[in-house]
């Protein structure tokens, strides 16, 4: 009970509904990391959350510690609170988070993906995430690719151009997507391949939006295939798109 009042009082202060002196973050930010180790799991929610808003880089390592947790919402908001330090957080936290890409309640894996990408990584943590979108489940791999997605590496490149084969729609998707960030010219072809191949319409349309951000005048044919042939009425409506951008007259003061 004595816990539970404590952090109340804390949270109170965190959130300016206390009307007391605040104390300073050396104070609350022990007091918070002692309490993830709490029996409940109420509790090691709230510390997680408020270390969140806190924002302090000396509670990463009890943070990552907690990612381990038993709690779902004690894994989702300590990978929240770690995505809050940004680049003070460690590789070892993104590495940690990667882990946590492939956990069974998908709210812990987004939140996880969304942590690494608000951290960003160097070239270790993306290999590590090309190893996940290679050998990992559906589910991580679809984190994987959402990750690459929002850190844009040219070091993923060689990962996502193979995830354009993968067996699950939403990766091969999230894959042209990247790729299209990306900006390579060499992932053309296989963006094109998507347009006339893939079994899923969601590909195809993120295949042909992504070729008319492109602008390269060779994807023509296929975005006029497709545009005039494809079985579903947003594909060929994105495609029609693309011919559009692609064709559009250019802009005064414009250079060729």
């Amino acid at each position: 009970m004595y816990l539970h009042i404590v952090l109340v009082v804390i949270v109170a202060m965190l959130s300016g509904c206390y009307t007391g002196t605040v104390p300073e973050p050396e104070v609350v930010v022990p007091r918070l990391i002692a309490l993830l180790q709490d029996p409940n799991p109420d509790l090691r929610q709230t510390a997680a959350l408020s270390l969140g808003k806190i924002a302090s880089a000396e509670a990463a390592p009890s943070l990552i510690l907690s990612l381990r947790d038993a709690d779902p919402s004690v894994r989702q908001y300590s990978a929240w609170a770690l995505g809050n330090l940004g680049e003070r957080a460690n590789a070892e936290a993104a590495s940690a988070l990667i882990v946590l890409l492939g956990d069974p309640v998908s709210t812990v894996a987004s939140a996880a993906a969304q942590a690494i990408g608000s951290i960003g990584a160097g070239p270790e943590i993306i290999t590590q995430l090309s190893t996940v979108l290679s050998e990992g489940s559906v589910q991580a791999r679809r984190a994987a690719i959402t990750v690459l997605g929002v850190l844009e590496s040219p070091l993923a490149y060689n990962g996502l151009l193979s995830a354009l084969a993968d067996h699950d729609a939403d990766v091969r998707q999230g894959a042209v997507a990247a790729l299209g960030e990306l900006g390579d010219r060499r992932a053309i072809q296989g963006i094109e391949a998507r347009l006339r191949l893939d079994s899923s319409g969601g590909v195809r349309t993120e295949a042909a939006y992504r070729l008319g951000m492109m602008s390269d005048e060779g994807s023509l044919p296929i975005l006029r295939a497709a545009a005039a042939e494809d079985p579903n009425e947003r594909v060929r409506r994105w495609a029609q798109r693309a011919i559009e951008a692609l064709t559009a007259p250019a802009g005064p003061g414009s250079t060729t």
